[in-house]
C-alpha cells in the first residue's frame, strides 16, 4: 500500500547566536564578514591554551522566555530561538498540537557542573533539586511549558549533529502525516566541561578558527540556538503562509569507525550527500551552494572535502563551498540547527555567507569559496552538512520555494519486531569483560549495557549489521564519570583533564560507542526523557524507518548504576513516601524492522502523545501492560474491558522500565498467551502507546 508523501516547507525560522539575538541580525553580520569571538567570560580559562569563544549576549531584559521559569542558559536561548520562529511564521499563538524535536548535549551543565562537582558540600535535598536541571530533556520541556505544546516531541543527541538530526525527525513526522506542523532545532550553551574537554583533545585555536584554510589549526568554540517552524505544504497553503524554502531532503547514518576520528576516505559523508540528494531529486550540478561542517580541524575539513569530491564528482568545482563557523564557532548540538536556519535564510535571500578567516585557501581540497563578504545570487538548492562525535552525519538539503517537485509516494507497511533483549544486573558484577577487551577498553557501564542488550536483540542470525541503526535512551547520562572528570580538572587544572575520558561523557556516547563495537552504519542517536526514555527511543526508531532512513533499527534504554545519581534521587523517593533499595541497573532493546518473518509481531500503532481516542479497536485476544497512571488511560480507551497488568521490575531503576515493559509486550504474543498487547507508559502530563499484534490476527 501506498500514500502521497507530504512535501515539507520552511516557513519561520529563530536564531540566538554570538552574532545576534534574531536571525536578521545573524545573518546580516554572518553576510558582512563578521566574526563573533571574544574572551571566554562565563568561567575562568586563564590556564587553558585557548581563552576565546563565540559567546552569546543575552539581553536580559528582553525576556523572551517571559511565561516560564527562565531554567539555564541553553534553556533560555532556546525559548528565545523557538519564540522568534514561531513569530517569523506568524504564529505567535502556536496550536497546542504542534509537534517539537529539540537537539543538544549540554542541557543544563553549566549550572548544573559546579554542583555536581561539589556536590558533596550540599544538603541532599538541595543536591537533587538541582540535579533535575542537568538532564538532556530538559530544554524540551522548558520550550514545552513556555509555549503550552502537547503534540509530538523528542530530544536527540549525536553529538555535533544534534540539531540537524531533530530537524530531519520533525521533517519525517510531517512527510509521513503524523503532524503538520513542527517546530524543530537546536540548543546549546558553552560549559566548562566541553570547554575543558575539547581543549584537553588539542583541537582548539588560540586565535580565531580558519576553516578549509592551509594554515588552520583547530575549532573556535560557540552557543546559540535555532528553531526551524516547518509545515506541509498543504498546511502552509491553507493558511497562506510564506514559503521561505523547502526542506526536500535528508540522511543520516553513522561510519561505525571511531569515536573522534573522522574516517579519512569521506565514504559515509558521501553516502549521506548522495542519499540525501537522491531523495531531494537534485543532480550535482544543480546544487548551488553547501553551507560546509567545516570545523577547522585538520582531520575534519579533510574528510569533509573528500566526502563532497565523491558525492559531487566534476560538479565540485561549480558549487560554492563555505563554513559559518569562521564567525559563530562550533556550537556543538546547536550547530546543525543554526546552520540549517543560515542555509534557508541564504536560499530566501540570495546571499551566499563567507568563511571568515580563510585566507590561503587548501588547494588540494578543490573548493569554490566564498571569501571576505557575502556573495549575491540565486540560491537554487543548498546542503547543510553536520558531522558529530562517533561518526554520526546528517545532510540536509533545501531548495528554493519556486523549484517544482512532482508528487511522491512512500509505502506504507507495519514494522515488525524482530528481536528483544533485556538485561538486568547487579550493581557489582563486572560487564565490560563480557566484551572483546581490545574494542571496548574505554567504555564504562552504560556503553558496556546499551553494546550488550543491542547485541543481543540483534541475535546470532541477524546477518549483516550494515545500515542497521541504534537508539538509545537514557534519562540521567553518566554523572559518575561526569563529576570525576570535572573533579579533576577543577582541583587539579587543565593537565589532568582527560582527553581519553571527555567523548565518553557526550549523552550519544553509549550509542556511538556501541555502533562502532557491532559495526552499525544506519543512524545513531541518544535520546532522553526521564521515565520513559526508552519509549522515546522505540518512538525515534519507528519513525526513522517510516521516514525509510533505516531498514532496520535497534531502540530501547539502558540504565548503569551511578551511586550519585542514587543518592541524590533518595530524596526525593522518601519525600513520596517510598524508601526503595539499591536502582541496580538495567537495559532492554528491540529489534525493529521495515519487513520481517511471519512470526514477528508489527506495530500497528505508536505515539509519544496518545489519547484513549487514538487507539486502535482491541479484537480478539487483548492484553494490556501499563505503569502506574495507566489505568484511566485504559479505562477511557477502547481497551477498557482487555486485562491490564501494572508492570513493576525488582531490582531495575524506573527509569529503565519502559524497555522492559516493550519486552514483556512482545513476549507475550510470542508466548500466546494474546493476539495484540498495548503498552500504556504515562508520565509528566503526556503518554506514550503502543499496539502490537501477532500477523495471525491481522485482518
Amino acid at each position: 500500500m501506498t500514500a502521497s508523501r507530504q512535501r515539507v516547507a520552511v516557513t519561520g525560522v529563530g536564531v540566538v547566536s554570538a552574532l545576534g539575538n534574531t536571525a536578521p541580525e545573524t545573518f546580516a553580520r554572518l553576510c558582512a564578514g563578521e566574526r563573533g569571538f571574544g574572551p571566554v567570560t562565563l568561567f575562568d580559562v586563564t590556564a587553558q591554551r585557548c581563552q576565546l569563544a563565540a559567546e552569546v549576549r543575552l539581553d536580559p531584559r528582553a525576556r523572551p522566555w517571559a511565561g516560564t521559569e527562565p531554567g539555564s542558559r541553553t534553556d533560555q536561548m532556546a525559548v528565545a530561538a523557538a519564540r522568534e520562529a514561531l513569530a517569523h511564521a506568524g504564529l505567535d499563538r502556536p496550536e497546542r498540537e504542534l509537534s517539537l524535536a529539540i537537539g543538544g548535549t549540554t542541557a543544563g551543565m553549566l549550572e548544573a557542573e559546579g554542583v555536581l562537582a561539589e556536590q558533596s558540600e550540599l544538603a541532599p535535598a538541595l543536591a537533587a533539586e538541582r540535579l533535575l536541571s542537568y538532564p538532556l530533556s530538559t530544554p524540551l520541556e522548558r520550550v514545552r511549558a513556555a509555549l503550552g505544546l502537547e503534540g509530538h516531541h523528542a530530544t536527540v543527541c549525536s553529538a555535533c549533529s544534534s540539531g540537524a538530526n531533530a530537524i530531519g525527525l520533525g521533517a519525517s513526522w510531517i512527510e509521513n502525516g503524523r503532524a503538520s506542523r513542527a517546530l524543530v532545532g537546536g540548543a546549546d550553551a558553552l560549559c566548562r566541561l566541553t570547554f575543558a574537554g575539547f581543549d584537553a583533545l588539542g583541537v582548539m585555536s588560540p586565535g580565531p578558527c580558519r576553516p578549509f584554510d592551509a594554515a588552520r589549526s583547530g575549532l573556535t568554540l560557540g552557543e546559540g540556538a535555532a528553531f526551524l517552524l516547518l509545515e506541509s505544504a498543504d498546511a502552509a497553503a491553507q493558511r497562506g503562509a510564506r514559503v521561505l524554502a523547502w526542506l526536500d531532503g535528508w540522511s543520516v547514518g553513522a561510519e561505525a569507525h571511531h569515536v573522534t576520528h573522522p574516517e579519512a576516505s569521506g565514504a559515509t559523508g558521501a553516502r549521506l550527500i548522495t542519499g540525501a540528494l537522491a531523495r531531494a531529486r537534485v543532480a550535482p550540478h544543480e546544487l548551488t551552494w553547501v553551507n560546509a561542517h567545516g570545523t577547522a580541524t585538520l582531520q575534519n575539513d579533510a574528510a569533509e572535502a573528500r566526502a563532497l569530491a565523491l558525492a559531487l564528482g566534476e560538479a565540485l568545482g561549480q558549487v560554492f563551498v563555505s563554513s559559518c563557523k569562521g564567525q559563530i564557532g562550533h556550537t556543538l548540538g546547536a550547530a546543525g540547527a543554526i546552520e540549517a536556519a543560515i542555509t534557508v535564510l541564504a536560499v530566501e535571500q540570495g546571499q551566499v555567507p563567507p568563511t571568515a578567516g580563510l585566507e590561503a585557501p587548501e588547494r588540494e581540497l578543490g573548493f569554490r569559496h566564498v571569501i571576505g563578504r557575502a556573495q549575491a545570487m540565486p540560491v537554487r538548492t543548498a546542503l547543510s552538512t553536520s558531522f558529530g562525535f562517533g561518526g554520526v552525519g546528517t545532510v540536509l538539503v533545501f531548495s528554493e520555494r519556486d523549484r517544482p517537485l512532482p508528487p511522491t509516494e512512500r509505502s506504507v507497511e507495519r514494522p515488525c519486531v524482530r528481536g528483544v533483549a533485556a538485561l538486568a544486573t547487579p550493581p557489582a558484577e563486572p560487564l565490560v569483560d563480557r566484551l572483546d577487551v581490545a574494542r571496548s577498553r574505554r567504555f564504562d557501564r552504560a556503553s558496556a549495557l546499551v553494546t550488550l542488550c543491542a547485541s543481543a536483540a540483534l541475535g546470532a542470525g541477524a546477518g549483516s549489521r550494515e545500515g542497521i541503526g541504534l537508539v538509545a535512551g537514557s534519562a540521567f547520562g553518566n554523572v559518575d564519570r561526569t563529576v570525576e572528570f570535572l573533579r579533576r580538572f577543577l582541583e587539579r587544572g587543565p593537565r589532568f583533564a582527560s582527553p581519553a575520558d571527555f567523548p565518553h561523557l557526550v549523552p550519544s556516547a553509549p550509542a556511538g560507542n556501541a555502533s562502532i563495537y557491532l559495526g552499525l552504519t544506519g543512524p545513531v542517536l541518544a535520546t532522553a526523557d526521564l521515565s520513559t526514555s526508552a519509549e522515546s527511543a522505540l518512538c525515534i526508531a519507528l519513525s526513522l524507518i517510516e521516514d525509510g532512513q533505516a531498514e532496520q533499527m535497534i531502540a530501547g534504554s539502558a540504565e548503569p548504576h551511578d551511586a550519585i545519581t542514587e543518592r541524590l534521587l533518595a530524596p526525593l523517593h522518601r519525600s513520596q513516601g517510598s524508601s526503595p533499595g539499591p536502582r541496580g541497573e538495567g537495559a532492554a532493546f528491540a529489534l525493529v524492522a521495515r519487513t520481517g518473518a511471519a512470526s514477528d509481531p508489527t506495530v500497528a500503532f505508536w505515539s509519544d502523545s496518545a489519547h484513549p481516542a487514538d487507539l486502535p479497536p482491541p479484537g480478539g485476544r487483548a492484553r494490556v501492560f501499563g505503569f502506574g497512571g495507566a489505568e484511566a488511560f485504559v479505562r477511557a480507551s477502547s481497551w477498557r474491558d482487555a486485562p491490564l497488568e501494572l508492570l513493576t521490575f525488582d531490582g531495575v531503576p524506573r527509569e529503565a522500565w519502559g524497555g522492559f515493559g516493550v519486552v514483556r509486550a512482545v513476549e507475550a504474543l510470542w508466548a500466546g498467551t494474546a493476539d495484540r498487547t498495548l503498552l500504556v507508559s504515562p508520565a509528566r502530563g503526556q503518554t506514550y502507546a503502543f499496539v502490537f499484534e501477532r500477523r495471525a490476527a491481522d485482518p
